[in-house]
């Protein structure tokens, strides 16, 4: 389902050089251009972000009939978004900035421009959808007006905001996300209590508060969570809050809770902060390198090694589920396993690049899958991408069957000679 994205959209743009002396007109630095580049900024951030990790993607907003407005067109040609931007606007908000060669940046200039039109809002209205998933992304540009998220949920559809007004105007949306920075401007301290009560009071089911370094805070009307990562070195923190709020609803439009959503907003955004410039995140950048596969593993042999090797080198950690004694005899018959579950496990143990092994009761390992949420499943080439188990979940990788090479066979073979 193709998630809506609506907000006030931005031209980001670079200017490049080296500094090696102070101009003789001011006490001001000259900057030598060297190189410049542009991005998509605002919502167009947060819409290219999503549609690279979310893939259908659509962006709605007012644009300037300007230059800046027609390169902002011109760079999403290249990204999966598909726009329905109206040009109602004489100029468009362009941030830029100038930034040293070493990546110091000088100094910033802006080019404010403020939607006055109902024109883009109305557009938007018309194609909002009961159970539509829309992203509201507000930077006070005058795209979002105080009616337009009670609009837009009388539609029936789940609103998630990226708010910079006042909190009045979201209220009933189904999850803000303001950063620590507008929280406290909105309500002083933050502590987790008041934070419930102040949900309560504008009735959001969801409050999401970024706190930089301190990772995020996740609020609903009964309990908090908290989620943080570390990260090696902060390169470029621009368009974080973009990036959190993509993640977020690529979780929630895959099925995963505000907290499971938040937990992998943390880690992606921790992983893209740690690159210059405002960046685009990834599925690697989701990934967190947790593989899982699974089989009975009753009589250990070369297609298995292989399988399993190649499964290891797919993340940072291998987890392997076996089928305990009894799911085996309910699968394979009264005589199977050869080896009991324990002696299973131990085996598999011994393998230096396996990282746990756990043992499953049930005829499908879908509860331990759902628990572990791993970034990725390997499965022999007797299943595909729609028979494992687990594949709405995580990446399913097929790896292809080992020839000469079965449990099966090789119990045959021995029962043949005896």
């Amino acid at each position: 389902m193709a998630i809506l994205v609506y907000g006030d959209v931005m031209l980001d743009e670079w200017r490049i050089g080296s500094v090696d002396r102070i101009s003789p007109e001011a006490p001001v630095p000259v900057l030598v251009e060297s190189g410049y580049k542009r991005n998509v900024g605002g919502a167009g951030n947060l819409a290219v972000n999503l549609a690279s990790i979310n893939g259908e993607v659509e962006l709605h907003g007012p644009l300037g009939k300007d230059k800046q407005g027609y390169g902002f067109l011109e760079l999403l040609e290249n990204t999966k978004v598909d726009a329905y931007l109206t040009m109602c606007m004489e100029a468009t908000t362009s941030k830029v900035r100038i930034v040293s060669t070493q990546g110091q940046q000088i100094c910033r200039f802006d080019t404010d421009a403020i939607c006055k039109c109902n024109e883009a809002q109305d557009r938007f209205l018309k194609v909002v959808n009961e159970n539509d998933l829309v992203v509201i992304s507000d930077y006070n540009k005058g795209a979002v007006r105080r009616d337009t998220v009670s609009k837009v949920l009388s539609k029936g559809a789940k609103v998630l905001v990226d708010p910079k007004q006042s909190p009045s105007y979201y209220t009933g949306a189904f999850l803000v996300k303001p950063n620590m920075k507008e929280y406290t401007e909105w309500f002083g301290e933050f502590n987790y209590d008041d934070a419930r009560d102040y949900l309560k009071e504008y009735k959001w089911q969801w409050l999401v508060v970024t706190d930089g370094a301190n990772g995020i805070h996740v609020i609903n009307d009964k309990e908090n969570w908290h989620c943080k990562e570390e990260v090696q070195e902060v390169a470029d923190v621009s368009g974080a809050g973009d990036t959190v709020m993509a993640i977020i609803a690529h979780g929630l439009n895959k099925g995963k809770t505000v907290p499971e959503s938040c937990e992998l907003a943390c880690y992606g955004a921790s992983r893209v902060v740690e690159k210059r410039g405002v960046t685009v995140v990834t599925e690697d950048d989701l990934n967190k390198g947790v593989v899982w596969t699974n089989g009975v593993f009753d009589i250990l042999h070369t297609g298995h090694l292989k399988l399993l090797r190649h499964a290891a080198t797919l993340g940072k950690r291998l987890i392997v589920g076996i089928n305990s004694d009894s799911s085996v005899q309910r699968l394979k018959g009264p005589l199977r396993p050869i080896n009991n579950e324990f002696k299973r496990k131990e085996t598999l143990e011994q393998l230096g690049f396996i990282d746990e092994v756990v043992i499953f009761d049930g005829d499908t390992p879908i509860d331990e899958i759902t628990k572990i949420r791993p970034d990725v499943i390997v499965k022999g080439g007797d299943y595909t991408v729609e028979t494992t188990v687990g594949n709405e979940l995580a990446k399913v990788v097929i790896f292809p069957t080992v020839e000469g090479h079965s449990t099966t066979e090789t119990i045959e073979k021995i029962h043949e000679k005896i």
